[in-house]
């Protein structure tokens, strides 16, 4: 429901795409944190450098492990490692780990650490750190969005101070992929975290006020690259209209999740980069019962699949931020394991008018949209298209949008009926799919559908070593889904960051992470 994507970040909280994203004209910065945005101090050229970064959440805690907002991933690559880590161009790499093998039934896997890698606080880093970890994330009094990526971990061993293997109850070709977020902790100083967090980041943390701002330094201790900024600043927003001043006047640097209405100003301006996911993996998801009439039908789905006129909700409720999905997968058609013999979903009402008659949906009945009032207006406009496209084949939508609370009672958790109605959603995943269509594996997605065929095609992809062969069974998976339609994906959005002009290095993972560790100022 609204806390996380089985397979990515957060699906429901504050909208990364909500037009409430908003950053004070005048950020009041913590004391640590001085004055100015990304400017040189006054007191020489060799002056330490400092950016002030803004967005519309704030940070409420500092454990990586129990994020509740996906805000607070900005703060992962600058506090702490993972074994491996998610490179611009989505390749998965070594992070604290300098090698890794698998056995050969992709069960057993065992990583090397890198030498000389220290806490922030001295204490070196060993392989009983990485089992204490992986041992927090896996504890059941642990509550973690990572758990689903690695709970076929049944065992986790130091074999000496710098090897790690785990055992798996089944093959797992995806598990580096898997781990990227699951950051090595100082298991010892948890209670502290908040405030004295430990980490192996490039950064670590001189000022935190829960939900305003966090202050960090450069690590002197970092095992990597040093990075090239002294300070960064990351304050929460208050209005949109500051916020675009505020990052013209060089009071802020970096805005995260500009919202998609603003993103055309920024267009052409020289003094302001734009910055974008390549392979977005942000969707919308608009869930139905697949249990209870008529979506207990496929030809309903289908039907309503056609119904979606994917253009108009990428232009009116997204400012063509994104890219339609015609084939109504959650894989887009930039990610290199996108394939299968796929129908094209296309808008085509006369298509969704006969579907809908042969499931038993005709003119003058009425399906219900349950959204949330106040938030999410992007949710809002999507469904006002969608009920004059039904409209025009004799079907109401009646449009109503509750409190969050209310909802989420509606469908949440998996398993609950709620007959001829659409629930929007969204979810922000990785690209690989193994972490992203596992959110339709029986019990995850509150469409409840259940396929044997997927399961089973799901389980062959994510077992198979060899990536040519996996990528043939992950179209195989996305063709099941494809024919199945277990909810709608109309869209993927795209997460727009806008930044100093000046300011190099700043990317963006396809889900919205923000990146941050290699920021500096160019020339």
């Amino acid at each position: 429901m609204m806390f996380e994507n089985p397979g990515g970040t957060t699906m429901l909280r504050k909208s990364l795409a909500s037009g409430v994203l908003a950053v004070a004209a005048l950020l009041t910065l913590s004391s640590c944190a001085g004055t100015g945005g990304g400017t040189l101090e006054s007191g020489g050229g060799n002056a330490p450098t400092k950016i002030t970064v803004a967005a519309a959440q704030g940070i409420p805690q500092l454990n990586p492990a129990i994020r509740t907002f996906a805000w607070e991933e900005v703060l992962f690559p600058l506090l702490w490692n993972g074994l491996t880590t998610t490179t611009e161009s989505g390749e998965v790499a070594g992070d604290l780990a300098e090698s890794w093998e698998a056995s050969a039934d992709q069960k057993t896997w065992t990583f090397t650490l890198k030498d000389g890698v220290t806490f922030s606080n001295g204490k070196a880093l060993t392989a009983a750190d990485v089992v204490a970890s992986f041992e927090y994330y896996l504890d059941p009094e642990t509550s973690t969005q990572e758990k689903t990526k690695i709970e076929s971990v049944t065992q986790v061993t130091a074999t000496d101070e710098r090897t790690v293997t785990f055992t798996l109850d089944a093959p797992t070709a995806t598990f580096p992929a898997g781990i990227v977020w699951v950051k090595v902790l100082d298991v010892d100083s948890l209670d502290q975290i908040d405030k004295n967090p430990i980490g192996t980041g490039p950064y670590t943390v001189s000022a935190f006020t829960p939900d305003s701002s966090v202050t960090l330094v450069r690590n002197e201790a970092y095992f990597g690259e040093a990075p090239e900024l002294d300070t960064i600043t990351i304050e929460k927003a208050a209005e949109s209209t500051a916020a675009v001043t505020g990052l013209r006047s060089g009071d802020i640097d970096v805005l995260w999740s500009v919202p998609q209405g603003d993103v055309a100003q920024f267009e052409g301006d020289a003094a302001v980069a734009l910055v974008r996911p390549d392979n977005p993996s942000q969707w919308p998801s608009w869930e139905m019962d697949t249990t209870s009439a008529p979506f207990n039908d496929v030809r309903a789905r289908q039907a309503l699949a056609y119904a979606v006129d994917r253009e108009a909700v990428l232009e009116a409720a997204y400012a063509d931020q994104g890219m339609v999905s015609p084939t109504n997968n959650a894989i887009s058609e930039n990610n290199p394991w996108f394939g299968g013999e796929l129908n094209d979903y296309s808008y085509d009402l006369k298509k969704a008018k006969a579907l809908f008659a042969e499931a038993g949906v005709t003119e003058g009945d009425t399906l219900n949209w349950w959204g949330v009032a106040g938030q999410y207006p992007e949710w809002n406009t999507s469904a006002e298209i969608l009920q004059a496209s039904l409209k025009e084949i004799g079907i109401t939508l009646k449009i109503e949008n509750n409190d969050i609370g209310t909802w989420v009672e509606k469908f949440y958790p998996a398993g609950k009926s709620y007959p001829g109605t659409i629930v929007p959603n969204f979810q922000s995943t990785p690209p690989e799919p193994a972490y992203s269509l596992n959110f339709y594996l029986e019990g995850r997605c509150e469409c409840n559908w259940v396929n044997d065929d997927f399961a089973a095609a799901f389980d062959a992809a994510v077992g198979e070593p060899d990536e040519a062969e996996r990528a043939t069974k992950w179209g195989e998976v996305q063709s099941i889904i494809n024919q199945e339609v277990p909810l709608i994906v109309p869209i993927q959005a795209t997460v727009v960051t806008a930044t100093d002009s000046a300011l190099g290095g700043v990317w963006v993972e396809g889900g919205g992470q923000l990146h941050l560790e290699n920021a500096s100022f160019k020339g």
